[in-house]
């Protein structure tokens, strides 16, 4: 479960990033432009990364010590590295490092979790 809701705030991420680059065009016609600019507050990006590490944190050594597997470690620690280079990068290469970053860390929960499904199945099929 912790796998998952890491994925799902791992895509916040990229949606934080990517929805006003998206909505760019719009915001002269809608008025959007001060909408835009509160998604790019430092406090919003605060908010962001603090749980996405808290779960990493919890998630990936607890899952390891199952299943032994370190590419789902090394993911989550480069994502988690490439997503703070993106929040003090400034807002030129942040979108870049955040999606990158969030897709690394959404790749190391998938991959943490699919491991430890296996590692479940191959340990109940021995029973």
């Amino acid at each position: 479960m912790r796998d998952i809701l890491g994925a799902w705030l791992s895509i916040l991420c990229v949606l934080h990033c990517s929805l006003p680059i998206l909505l760019l065009s719009f915001s002269a016609s809608f008025g959007l432009g001060e909408l835009l600019e509160s998604f790019h507050n430092d406090w919003l990006h605060a908010i962001l990364i603090a749980p996405i590490v808290a779960i990493l944190a919890v998630s990936i050594p607890k899952a390891y010590i199952a299943h032994r597997n370190p590419l789902p470690a090394y993911l989550a620690v480069s994502g988690v590295i490439t997503l703070t280079a993106g929040v003090m990068a400034g807002h030129d290469i942040e979108t870049f490092f955040t999606i990158l970053g969030s897709g690394l860390v959404i790749s190391s929960h998938l991959i943490n979790r699919k491991t430890l499904k296996s590692r479940i199945s191959a340990v109940a099929s021995q029973i």
